[in-house]
């Protein structure tokens, strides 16, 4: 037998509608602003724009798994905090990325050269990579949060309604 029905105090937020248009709206700029820092290095914006996406990717994919088990989230902060998670997981993963690539551009510029890029190298620079990636993350996160997802109004059906005589304080 069910019990009685609790209210929830917090409303899960919920996507601004028409969601089809908000999430790309909000994707862009979260997902784009780093890369206008390389405006004149188009393989350096390629590889930020590569690394922006392969996060946000993650960060909805948790998104939607918490979503989809019933726990969707009550604040923007957790929101942000899968966007940093996400990045987190990228920039432990980048170094050892971005040292094939270089093993690989080195070897194609001389045969052997890329032999000398060693998986201890790749570790030295995750400190470089978190370093940078995790307060671009946090803003990316934010603008994100605030741009896609609204917080439902008070009164909008899940928050806890008093009758109009009734008052609790008094």
């Amino acid at each position: 037998m069910a019990g009685p029905k609790i209210p929830q105090r917090i409303a899960p937020l919920s996507w601004r509608n028409p969601a089809i248009l908000w999430t790309p709206l909000a994707l862009a700029p979260a997902v784009g602003w780093p890369a206008a820092f390389f405006i004149n290095e188009p393989e350096l914006q390629r590889a930020v724009l590569l690394a922006s996406g392969g996060v946000f990717t993650i960060a909805l994919i948790t998104l939607s798994a918490s979503w989809a088990i019933g726990h969707p989230p009550r604040a923007r902060r957790h929101v942000v905090l899968h966007v940093v998670a996400a990045s987190f997981i990228a920039a432990f993963a980048a170094p050892l990325a971005l040292m094939r690539v270089l093993a690989a551009v080195a070897e194609s510029k001389a045969h052997g050269a890329g032999e000398a890029f060693t998986f201890s190298m790749s570790l030295a620079m995750t400190p470089l990579a978190m370093l940078l990636g995790l307060p671009v993350a946090l803003i990316s996160g934010v603008l994100f949060a605030w741009i896609a997802l609204d917080k439902p109004r008070v009164g909008d059906g899940d928050l806890l309604h008093f009758r109009e005589g009734l008052r609790p304080f008094q």
